[in-house]
């Protein structure tokens, strides 16, 4: 059976100097899920605008469940985007918009429950908001899956302390990226003694020994893949590819990966699927190329 993932979070558009692409790395994973074989349904906020209008028939298109998506007086996720000579981008988010408000009433969860979804799916970007971050906890209190999926996705000035060790204390599949391990360091969630990437997964791991598989990307050079129960790892190359954007590649890497594992493939299995979509994304401009 294909297994069934709930993503919650943010709806926006990724607004650069020329054109529009709907993101956000919920609804990325969302996109994502459904393409690798999953039944993917998810929980966000639109605004009774044209963006949201428009977000809504994508998503009906990309065949994501939008029954959970609410439309809000607040205007639709909007993000400005710079992409540097590598095709690494740099992302202005705009403030309080519907994605920052999304509310789940107690209706909306006995909804959520009887759909008995195997994962949930999020990160740190919907928690910057009180409205948002009071529905993910209500949400993670009320309801019971078998697997949490975490992808940090530190984005400037969208984070902190509480809404990384969120995700970190509930994440049974917890994501960061190499570039991302020493922000969640500082933070001081927990000390490392050494710099190795198995050091590194032991620390986090033996922190929180809620997660049971910890995924270390290293962009071009692949990631480093941590089972806690067995307490190794194992690092897996990535895949040549000619980078044109960045976005959204690690959003295809997360779905791919937990879409293969729901499944039942082994943890390498799941790896090296994940591994080839990313370097399939990141050759397109777009974060959920066709």
């Amino acid at each position: 059976m294909m297994p069934k993932i709930l993503s919650f979070g943010e709806i926006i558009w990724d607004v650069y100097e020329n054109e529009s692409l709907i993101g956000g790395a919920s609804l990325n994973f969302a996109a994502h899920a459904k393409r690798c074989g999953g039944e993917s349904f998810m929980i966000s906020a639109v605004g009774n605008d044209k963006l949201g209008k428009d977000a809504i028939r994508i998503i009906k298109n990309l065949q994501v469940d939008e029954r959970f998506i609410k439309t809000t007086a607040f205007p639709t996720g909007k993000c400005e985007v710079t992409l540097n000579e590598c095709g690494i981008p740099c992302y202005n988010v705009l403030e309080n918009t519907a994605f920052d408000n999304i509310v789940l009433s107690d209706e909306d969860i006995e909804k959520i429950k009887n759909q008995q979804f195997d994962a949930l799916y999020f990160g740190t970007l919907t928690q910057r908001n009180a409205v948002s971050k009071a529905a993910l906890e209500k949400l993670c209190k009320s309801c019971t899956f078998r697997e949490i999926i975490c992808d940090i996705n530190l984005r400037k000035n969208c984070y902190n302390k509480s809404s990384a060790k969120f995700c970190i204390e509930n994440a049974t599949i917890l994501k960061i990226s190499d570039e991302e391990e020493p922000l969640l360091r500082e933070l001081g969630l927990y000390s490392v003694s050494g710099l190795s990437y198995e050091s590194i997964a032991k620390a986090i791991t033996s922190a929180f020994p809620n997660i049971k598989i910890l995924i270390i990307t290293l962009g071009a050079k692949g990631s480093f893949v941590y089972e806690s129960e067995k307490q190794s790892g194992f690092l897996f190359d990535g895949e040549k590819a000619q980078v044109v954007s960045t976005v959204g590649a690690g959003d295809s890497y997360t779905a791919a990966w937990c879409v293969s594992f729901l499944s039942g493939e082994s943890v390498k299995q799941a790896t090296e699927k994940a591994t080839k979509l990313s370097a399939y994304v990141v050759s397109h401009k777009d974060a959920i190329p066709s």
